[in-house]
């Protein structure tokens, strides 16, 4: 069963989670982003973004057979020394709360009672939230918010005192590089209002989910690439051996792929 429907995606409709218990997803829409900023609403997706081998990758740990056992939505619920969850630790914050912060955003519910011994929630009374649908909901949300998995640098095994400090270097280097090229949504905004051939205006932008911004931004950007690639191909002075997609082939949004979505 396809969880994402993209049509509904791209019309800004709610999604359906649990259509048993009348679970949906709503889809976050840029006014309310703006009101709660950017960063928190980074907080909120965060959860849903994160894998066994980012959480490995932040933990600076080659292998641990101890966290092999649980997946990620067990790691909300297992607690370490100190009653601490791994998730407690990354987050610098009580995991579970975070979590049921996600969820009364996204699902637009207030009643849950956690089972922690049992890893799972229940929700309105009736919804049993565990690992399968957390994996559900986790495709649903990389989908509205237009987001892939973490990924973590991990870095190489057995390296030298010398060769450790290189590779710490050219890490941070790496690491101000994508600070410095990183795009905010007001970036997002004003790209998706004056690039392409026709003005959208800031209340158009404001009224957008996230998702059609994105779609908004991506479509003004994947034209403009078209434009620029069939310049230098129809150039005497430039050789342009790699085909390149029309922009018409770019836009196509078909049905949803969790795996092609990037950070």
């Amino acid at each position: 069963m396809e969880v994402v429907d993209s049509a509904k995606l791209y019309f800004g409709q709610p999604l359906i989670l649990n259509k048993d218990n009348n679970i949906i997803v709503y889809q976050p829409k840029v006014s309310e982003i703006i009101a709660m900023g950017e960063e928190n609403f980074n907080s909120l997706v965060f959860p849903f973004l994160l894998t066994m081998d980012s959480i490995l990758g932040i933990l600076d740990k080659d292998s641990d057979k101890n966290l092999q056992k649980y997946s990620i939505f067990d790691l909300f619920f297992v607690e370490l020394e100190g009653n601490k969850t791994i998730f407690d630790l990354i987050l610098n914050e009580n995991a579970i709360e975070v979590l049921i912060n996600s969820l009364k955003y996204f699902l637009k519910v207030d009643d849950f009672q956690v089972l922690k011994n049992r890893h799972k929630i229940i929700i309105n009374n009736s919804y049993l939230f565990d690992e399968v649908e957390f994996e559900r909901l986790r495709n649903i949300i990389k989908a509205v918010s237009v987001r892939g998995d973490i990924e973590v640098e991990r870095p190489p095994k057995n390296m030298t005192p010398r060769q450790k400090d290189i590779y710490e270097k050219l890490k941070k280097g790496r690491q101000r590089r994508a600070k410095k090229n990183m795009v905010y949504i007001q970036d997002i905004a004003n790209y998706a209002s004056f690039g392409g051939s026709f003005y959208i205006s800031y209340k158009e932008v404001y009224d957008m989910t996230y998702y059609q911004l994105s779609n908004a931004y991506k479509s003004v950007v994947e034209k403009d690439s078209f434009k620029v690639n069939l310049a230098y191909k129809l150039s005497p002075k430039y050789e342009v051996k790699d085909n390149f997609k029309h922009w018409l082939e770019s836009l196509k949004i078909g049905k949803y792929d969790s795996t092609k979505q990037k950070n």
